[in-house]
């Protein structure tokens, strides 16, 4: 998450519930950013995780969660999460979901900048990466992620410095004890490389690249890229590349006044109709609408 305005689309898009109960970064030194949010009230409707290019994303569950995991529109695991326990959600993961009860939950954004350079200087073989987990527990990553939420209690004026040092900490300890081999075959595409073609796609948002473009980068055929990214990311390359698009035009729906033509423009639609069939396809409402329901009363 590179700023503020980011950190809280994603959050709105993935039915935090604001104000945030504790907002943290993006730090001066990791680039990493912390939230908890909390909520009483079950929200049934089906939420979007939406991809995360720039960082890796720590779920920590602080109180019992129940909750439901979607696949499209079919339900497809349900339960209780225990507190304390923690996954790990790579870049390119996205999902959704829908809470059945109150929630209490902390969103740790760790740049994969910062986790390359962690888990490069590993002495274990270079082709590691951490990738998506189950919930788990594990104290250390509960006492620290603890400690930074207390950072202001501890520390005063100096949170920010002492919750960089955190972040360090943390990473180093994901990068030993997390880390994990991914397909070092030439025709795969995993870590680092997948990493880069998100990267890529995110920075190019306004001019969205073909599939041949993004095949050209990996060294690799189009149906063969198409096939392999499905197969990382779970969606196909225009899908993907399509509900980034969006989901940036959502953000610059609620945090501005821009005519709905220029953000079309702005996110690589060819006119205002397109935008607009694009975006009521994806959300269900107009973009007018959209914008209008995100306004204060």
């Amino acid at each position: 998450m590179q700023n503020a305005a980011d950190l809280e689309h994603w959050l709105r898009q993935s039915g935090a519930t604001l104000p945030l109960r504790a907002c943290v970064g993006p730090l001066p030194s990791s680039g990493a950013a912390l939230v908890r949010w909390r909520s009483e009230e079950p929200d049934h409707t089906i939420r979007t995780l939406s991809a995360h290019p720039g960082s890796y994303r720590l779920a920590l569950i602080m109180e019992p969660l129940e909750t439901r995991i979607w696949q499209d529109n079919t339900p497809i695991w349900g339960g209780t999460v225990a507190a304390g326990r923690f996954r790990l959600c790579p870049p390119g993961e996205s999902g959704k979901w829908s809470r059945l009860g109150a929630c209490d939950i902390v969103n740790l954004f760790l740049p994969v900048a910062l986790m390359d350079q962690m888990l490069l200087r590993a002495d274990a073989a270079p082709d590691v990466a951490l990738t998506a987990s189950s919930f788990m527990r594990d104290g250390v990553v509960l006492e620290l992620v603890g400690k930074m939420l207390d950072a202001r209690m501890l520390a005063g004026p100096r949170a920010d410095l002492m919750c960089d040092h955190l972040v360090f900490v943390l990473a180093c300890y994901l990068a030993e004890h997390y880390a994990k081999p991914v397909r070092t075959a030439a025709e795969g595409l995993s870590g680092p490389r997948l990493r880069c073609v998100l990267r890529h796609i995110d920075h190019h948002l306004h001019a969205p690249p073909s599939n041949a473009e993004l095949a050209a980068l990996c060294g690799m055929s189009q149906a063969h890229f198409s096939r392999e990214f499905h197969r990382a990311a779970g969606v196909s390359p225009h899908r993907y590349i399509l509900d980034c698009r969006l989901e940036h035009a959502c953000a610059a729906l609620s945090d501005g006044d821009g005519r709905i033509v220029d953000i079309a423009l702005d996110h690589g639609f060819v006119s205002a109709s397109h935008f607009s069939r694009a975006f009521t396809a994806r959300y269900g409402v107009s973009p007018v609408a959209y914008r209008n329901s995100q306004r204060c009363p």
